[in-house]
């Protein structure tokens, strides 16, 4: 096959191109880090990458829901546990107003003292989480309880169901990490057998004051149970806390190798580039620099 001058000088400066593209590239490998620079560089990398960044951006988001409904559990735990130990009081109270060393007066302070466990109960309710009230569920910046024992149903401010808010705290999976008002104030019915209790103690009704008693029992076994489900749900969350922190770690080592590029790497790319693109320079000065009389010597 016959090569013309001109061919053999586009073969030349076309090899001269083709390592100088490569030595810019070894070059920004070797000052950014990264193994390119643009998506067309590396389609099917690129990709990889961009879904690794989309992973990474739901796992920030996972944990920090996650960091939320933990506190939210954690501190309903502890307003459970008050209101457990609001429930043991009464009934200490209860028990010592049944016998004969007690009367109408003893009955009265043993009210006084109950009441205020009452309202202790009533601010337990009332809580406040963020920018609005930790029990308020779905109306969360309405206040939960009433301030007065008058309301219906007893001691609730919203009479209407409210729903607990969710979080998503792993792809897909929805918790709501906290009990509601009526959850934990209607459905226990503490609020009613602190009521009563009060009422009779008022009343010198000791059949009142012992029928409150076993009421009280079962409400606090209900807060017990509350308890329970919140203990659960805490040691969930921090097992998915953990199961997100080791696939954040794989999911950026899995992006460092497709993206990253060591630096003795780079280097040593860069300075085989360098010299490859000198070779060129050289190969090409010579044939270039070729004439018909050189040929003809």
């Amino acid at each position: 096959m016959r090569v013309t001058t001109s061919q053999a000088q586009r073969s030349q400066l076309d090899y001269i191109q083709n390592n100088l593209q490569r030595l810019v590239k070894a070059q920004d490998q070797a000052a950014t880090g990264k193994r390119f620079q643009k998506g067309s560089e590396d389609p099917s990398a690129t990709a990889d990458v961009l879904r690794a960044d989309g992973t990474l951006s739901a796992y920030t988001q996972y944990a920090r829901n996650g960091e939320l409904a933990v506190a939210r559990a954690t501190e309903e735990d502890r307003v459970l546990g008050s209101l457990q130990l609001i429930t043991e009081r009464a009934r200490e109270l209860a028990s010592s107003q049944i016998g004969s060393n007690s009367d109408a007066a003893t009955r009265l302070i043993a009210k006084a003292e109950v009441d205020q466990l009452i309202e202790s109960a009533i601010g337990l309710g009332n809580t406040r989480f963020d920018t609005g009230y930790l029990f308020g569920g779905s109306r969360a910046m309405q206040q939960p309880m009433a301030s007065t024992p008058n309301s219906v149903p007893p001691f609730m401010a919203n009479a209407a169901t409210i729903a607990n808010p969710q979080y998503e705290i792993s792809a897909g999976q929805l918790s709501a990490p906290n009990h509601n008002a009526h959850e934990i104030f209607n459905d226990t019915n503490v609020m009613v057998a602190l009521r009563d209790l009060s009422i009779a103690l008022g009343n010198n009704n000791v059949a009142g004051i012992s029928a409150a008693m076993p009421a009280l029992d079962v409400s606090s076994n209900g807060i017990g149970s509350l308890l329970g489900e919140t203990g659960a749900r805490v040691n969930q969350y921090e097992t998915i806390r953990t199961q997100l922190a080791e696939a954040t770690v794989d999911t950026r080592t899995r992006r460092s190798y497709l993206y990253d590029i060591d630096l003795s790497e780079a280097a040593a790319n860069f300075a085989q580039a360098q010299t490859a693109y000198q070779a060129a320079l050289s190969a090409a000065n010579k044939v270039l620099s070729l004439n018909v009389l050189d040929y003809l010597r």
